[in-house]
C-alpha cells in the first residue's frame, strides 16, 4: 500500500466494526491481490485481438478495446474498500476516469480508494469520490456517465438497471442475496458450522 497501511485498516475497522484480522483477510489482502493481478494482466487482456471470419477468408477483423469514458462505481457498505477498489482498478486500467459513490454508511472507506490512487501518482481528477445517499447515486446514473458498476441489493439493482437501460448506459450489477451453503452427509459438521458462521 502506498501510504500508511495501519490507517487504511483503522478506517475500515472504524466504519465496518470488523475485527482487525477479518479486515485484513476480507478487505486489505484482496485489495492487494486485485491491484497485483490486474496490473500484471491488463496489457494482455486489453490487447487487440484478431478474429477469423467464417466465410470471408480474404478479409480480416480485429477487436480493439477502447476506453468508455467515465465509469460510475457505486459500492456497498459490507465490503466498502475492496468492492469499491476492484471495479475502479479495472476501469482505470482500461483507460477510463472513475467516479466512486460509496455507501453513505461507509464514506471514508470509499475515500481510501481515491487516497490510494492519489498517493500512487494518478493525475488529479481521474478518480473522484462522490459522497451521498441513494439520491446521489441516482443523480450519478442520470448525470451522463458512460458505464455504471453497481454492487448492492436486488431492489436497488433493479432501479439502477432500469435507469441504465433507459439511458442506454452499459452496466455491471453485482446483486446481493442469500447464497445457499450445502453441507454433505460426510462433512465435518464442526468445520461446516464454523464456515457458516464466518460466511
Amino acid at each position: 500500500f502506498v501510504g500508511d497501511y495501519d490507517s487504511y485498516v483503522s478506517t475500515i475497522i472504524a466504519e465496518t466494526g470488523r475485527a482487525r484480522q477479518e479486515t485484513v483477510v476480507m478487505e486489505v489482502f484482496p485489495a492487494c491481490d486485485c491491484l497485483n493481478w490486474f496490473s500484471k494482466r491488463a496489457a494482455k487482456m486489453l490487447a487487440d485481438e484478431s478474429v477469423s471470419l467464417h466465410l470471408v477468408r480474404q478479409k480480416s477483423a480485429k477487436v480493439v478495446y477502447k476506453p468508455m469514458g467515465v465509469v460510475g462505481v457505486i459500492s456497498p457498505w459490507n465490503g466498502p474498500f475492496i468492492l469499491a477498489l476492484n471495479p475502479t482498478v479495472q476501469a482505470l486500467l482500461a483507460g477510463n476516469a472513475v467516479i466512486v459513490k460509496p455507501s453513505e454508511i461507509t464514506p471514508f472507506c470509499g475515500m481510501l480508494v481515491d487516497r490510494l490512487f492519489k498517493a500512487a501518482g494518478l493525475p488529479e481528477g481521474v478518480c473522484q469520490v462522490l459522497l451521498g445517499d441513494g439520491e446521489t447515486g441516482a443523480a450519478l446514473i442520470e448525470g451522463g456517465i458512460d458505464k455504471i458498476s453497481f454492487t448492492g441489493s436486488v431492489a436497488t439493482g433493479r432501479k439502477v438497471g432500469e435507469a441504465a437501460g433507459r439511458n442506454l448506459v452499459p452496466c455491471s450489477l453485482e446483486l446481493g442475496g442469500k447464497d445457499p451453503m450445502l453441507v454433505c452427509a460426510d462433512a465435518d459438521l464442526e468445520r461446516a458450522a464454523g464456515g457458516a458462521l464466518f460466511g
